[in-house]
């Protein structure tokens, strides 16, 4: 495990180069920080792999598919302080995969993964998901005035294809019409791509705010699957992007475990 570690720290500049050939190996991983105002080391198997890891940051976990991450801890920049793990996490061997280090319901830290859905798009449509992973209440989504996707809670998460457009959408409590606690503001769904709004931070402590991954090529016929390289936009306000939450998968029992979308 030690040379491991060792291979593994090495490779991080590479990845950075090689991000477009990592998009055409057997899995396409992205490590994101969700979780606002805390920056973190990652540790594996008791060594620092990724040091001063802050909010929005990513990191291409690709080249690392199929083995185990012993003793993933994440703790307080420049300290013994976990936030979360240790747990050993069984990197995938095929799939796009993000996993995310975010807040759940009750503001505890979590590390949470989730397999993109890159099947092909419609001509002509895009594709929205909208990922739970924040210290919030439960939500409806509104597209246009009408729920596109009720009772949402963290960390669960909803997508649809829609045609391609630009939609005027607003987050509210589940049932209620306000306090619209997200937007509203126009968000664009582009023809063959899958953006995915991720709502991370806390409510209660005024933090709740919003990443987003993009994957292209998903239009008829795509030539490729892109990317867990996808730029990560953070410090985004509440009111310049629109849809809420995610994710899932939770970490129980010391494991990591992988969760489908429903």
């Amino acid at each position: 495990m030690k040379k491991f570690i060792a291979v593994f720290a090495a490779t991080l500049m590479a990845l950075a180069i090689a991000a477009p050939a990592m998009a055409q190996s057997a899995a396409t991983i992205t490590l994101i920080h969700g979780i606002p105002d805390a920056d973190v080391d990652v540790i594996v198997d008791g060594e620092a792999v990724f040091e001063g890891f802050q909010f929005g940051d990513t990191q291409d976990l690709s080249a690392l598919a199929g083995a185990t991450l012993t003793g993933l801890t994440v703790v307080l920049a420049g300290t013994d302080t976990a936030v979360i793990g240790p747990v050993d996490f069984d990197v995938p061997a095929s799939g796009n995969y993000s996993v995310i280090a975010n807040l759940d319901a009750s503001g505890t830290p979590a590390l949470n993964a989730y397999e993109n859905d890159t099947s092909e798009i419609a001509a002509g449509n895009g594709r929205l998901v909208v990922r739970h992973a924040a210290a919030a209440p439960a939500v409806d989504v509104k597209a246009d005035g009408a729920v596109a996707f009720s009772n949402l809670s963290n960390p669960n998460e909803a997508s649809a294809d829609l045609p391609a457009a630009s939609y005027s959408v607003e987050v509210v409590p589940t049932g209620a019409d306000e306090p619209v606690v997200i937007g509203p503001a126009d968000i664009a769904v582009t023809d063959g791509e899958s953006l995915i709004v991720y709502a991370v931070g806390s409510l209660d402590d005024e933090t709740l705010t919003v990443l987003t991954q993009s994957i292209t090529g998903l239009g008829a016929a795509p030539a490729a699957v892109s990317t867990g390289n996808s730029p990560i936009d953070s410090g985004i306000s509440m009111t310049a992007v629109a849809s809420v939450m995610i994710i899932a998968t939770v970490v129980a029992g010391g494991s990591l475990v992988l969760a489908r979308k429903f």
